[in-house]
């Protein structure tokens, strides 16, 4: 009970000061998230009122170097387009014929005069004024040199496109300036007659775009119609088309799709905003180019500001919040004392808390609770008293004191469980004795069954080895009359392997015998050619000697040949009776190859029963092997159910043992119960 007291105590104190703690960090959350997201809301929309308001400027003051730039080319666009309504420059255009013919041309002096004039007008700026047919141009009074292709000029598209044309810039081979050339076509009665063109220096027109800044260091660049660079603050970018300063693709794009929208681009790894905006109808374009840093500045001052302020009043807020809430729950701190000391028994608490809210009526309840506890502290000492007892065992109850309101519930209570425990116990006691007869009888029996299945387990296990032993024969049997018939078979195939070879002897052999015969028809013709060859012989010896002394040498010859047909004659006869000897001799062979034949043939027969009754053993001894092996694997498994019974049995008899020494411990625990005043549980 003091230990459950004590829990109590030391979980109380950890929970002690939370509820403030969480009514100061709840309303801070959501204060905090209320500022927050007005400060979110706020910040977004000045940031982009800013970004839009600076992207407004930026847009504006673009849009003011692109009229000053307009403004230039318009009043140099003025000058060309003047010349070419001049009278006298169309009349001179229309009566030239051709390079050769000009000098004499009517008007030429006047036109020369004319372009001459133009020029000088403004010098600083219109470096030459001239006139251009398709095969010549004509400027004050200098003719082109011999050779000079005016078609092929850039200055010449205003002919072919019948239109104002500005070229991209050149370096100026006389005045060593960046020019470019402004041409308008000369249309008399609606036919196109040549060209009138100022050459101008785009110094003024770089110094407009120069003056004009963006910042502290934002900047300008002008492009011609073709994307080339003509005014820009890194001089080695001037000249080069667009896509090769360092431009990123955005950028490139939008000019080349002549967007005019303010967006970010960079340019050398530099983060910058711009707009690209045309000039007038010329073609070309001016484009703004502001450092990131300058273009966001007031931007991020604001909302550095917002931060600050949004930082400063979270942290008044905090300090308001923690002050007002402490003051709030200084009464609940004291409470919770109260309420601690209650939880260790300390019932004589004063309890004095002025307050007209909540928190005084919750002083007033903990007030009447501490007088109610106290008259029930009477009634839990006799439960305690009466469950002290149930649990030594005596079942019987005598509540003194008159329980009153839910106490009362309690003594009906305890009355109740001594009842039940009572006639339960008493139950018990009798279901105890039951289980322990029984038990007994049951644990004689799974002995006695245990025994009998450990006495047949122990034959099956006999039976089963003789089985496997007789299975080993047989299976021995089978692999050796295996082997005994693959024997045979491969004897079979030798002794037939013999008889083939001696059927392929007693050919060769015939073959022998004919060729003999043959070989004693040759020795027949030999003996034959030896006996016309000693006729012959001899009828040469009777002509030599009628020859005489002439004839001696043809008779040694013919003695010679008579020796030799009588050496053939001799050689064949032995030859013959070789020849004869052996065809004796080869048909005795044959005669015996022939007895030989018919034994193996014989033995072939007999060695191929032999090998079918083999072949018989086989099978008989296989279908044994089958047989005796389902035998053995019955046995085996009436083995293993016969084992698994005598386990079963053992440990049915361990049981019931243990039943019967359960019951007796039962009967031993029901016999500390005391049922009732008179009577003790026997």
């Amino acid at each position: 009970m003091s230990n459950k007291v004590a829990n109590k105590k030391i979980k109380v104190k950890k929970q002690r000061g939370s509820i403030a703690l969480k009514i100061t960090v709840s309303l801070f959350v959501i204060c905090f998230s209320a500022l927050l997201i007005t400060g979110i809301i706020i910040g977004t929309t000045t940031r982009n009122k800013f970004t839009e308001n600076e992207k407004l400027i930026l847009s504006e003051t673009t849009q003011s170097v692109s009229n000053e730039a307009d403004a230039f080319f318009q009043r140099y666009i003025s000058v060309a387009e003047q010349m070419a309504q001049d009278k006298n420059l169309q009349n001179f255009l229309v009566n030239a014929k051709g390079k050769s013919s000009l000098p004499e041309t009517e008007g030429f002096m006047t036109v020369a005069k004319t372009v001459e004039d133009i020029q000088k007008a403004d010098p600083d700026v219109i470096k030459s004024a001239f006139i251009a047919g398709s095969d010549y141009y004509l400027v004050s009074p200098t003719i082109q040199s011999k050779g000079y292709d005016v078609p092929s000029k850039e200055y010449y598209n205003a002919v072919t496109n019948n239109g104002i044309w500005i070229t991209d810039p050149y370096l100026g081979t006389l005045y060593n300036e960046m020019m470019i050339t402004i041409s308008v076509p000369v249309t008399v009665n609606g036919n196109v007659e040549g060209l009138a063109a100022v050459d101008i220096t785009i110094d003024k027109l770089t110094d407009i775009v120069g003056e004009y800044k963006l910042g502290d260091s934002g900047y300008f660049t002008l492009l011609t119609k073709n994307g080339i660079v003509t005014a820009h603050k890194d001089e080695d970018s001037l000249l080069k088309n667009i896509d090769e300063i360092g431009l990123s693709d955005n950028i490139v794009q939008s000019i080349n799709s002549n967007s005019d929208d303010v967006i970010q681009y960079t340019y050398k790894d530099e983060k910058l905003y711009g707009r690209s905006i045309p000039i007038g109808d010329t073609g070309w374009r001016i484009f703004s180019s502001m450092p990131e840093n300058e273009f966001m500045f007031n931007t991020k001052q604001l909302v550095t500001t917002i931060i600050i302020v949004f930082i400063i009043v979270l942290v008044v807020l905090l300090a308001a919040l923690a002050l007002l809430i402490n003051n709030m729950t200084r009464p609940i701190k004291k409470i919770t004392d109260i309420t601690n000391s209650l939880a260790d028994g300390e019932l004589d608490v004063d309890i004095s808390i002025d307050s007209n809210d909540e928190i005084g009526e919750l002083a007033k309840s903990i007030k009447s609770l501490t007088e109610r506890l106290r008259l029930y502290i009477i009634y839990i000492d006799e439960s305690v008293n009466v469950l002290d007892d149930l649990a030594d065992g005596n079942l019987v109850m005598d509540l003194k004191n008159d329980y009153k309101g839910e106490f009362a519930k309690l003594k009906k209570a305890l009355l109740h469980v001594s009842d039940t425990l009572k006639v339960t116990i008493g139950k018990i006691k009798e279901s105890a004795d039951s289980i322990n007869m029984n038990s007994e009888q049951v644990s004689t029996g799974a002995q006695t069954l245990a025994q009998g299945t450990t006495e047949q387990a122990s034959a099956i296990e006999e039976l089963s080895a003789e089985i496997n032993e007789i299975y080993q024969t047989i299976a021995s049997n089978a692999e050796y009359a295996e082997n005994a018939g693959k024997k045979a078979t491969e004897a079979s195939k030798e002794v037939e392997k013999g008889n083939s070879q001696m059927r392929d002897m007693l050919s060769a052999m015939d073959e022998i015998g004919n060729s003999s015969s043959e070989i004693g028809k040759i020795i027949k013709v030999i003996d034959d050619i030896s006996f016309q060859t000693n006729i012959l012989a001899l009828n040469a010896a009777v002509e030599a000697a009628r020859a005489g002394a002439a004839g001696k040498g043809f008779a040694v010859v013919a003695d010679e040949v008579r020796n030799l047909a009588q050496k053939s004659a001799e050689a064949a006869k032995q030859t013959t009776t070789l020849i004869e000897n052996s065809i004796n001799a080869i048909g005795k062979g044959t005669q015996l190859a022939d007895e030989a034949e018919k034994s193996l043939a014989g033995i072939v027969s007999k060695t191929g029963e032999t090998n079918e009754l083999i072949n018989e053993i086989v099978k008989a001894s296989s279908q044994q092997t089958v047989s005796v092996n389902q035998i053995r694997s019955g046995v085996e498994q009436i083995s293993s159910v016969v084992q698994e019974n005598a386990a079963t049995a053992e440990a049915s008899a361990a049981n019931s043992e243990e039943l019967s020494g359960q019951a007796q411990v039962l009967n031993d625990l029901v016999n500390k119960f005391i049922i009732n005043s008179a009577e003790e549980a026997l």
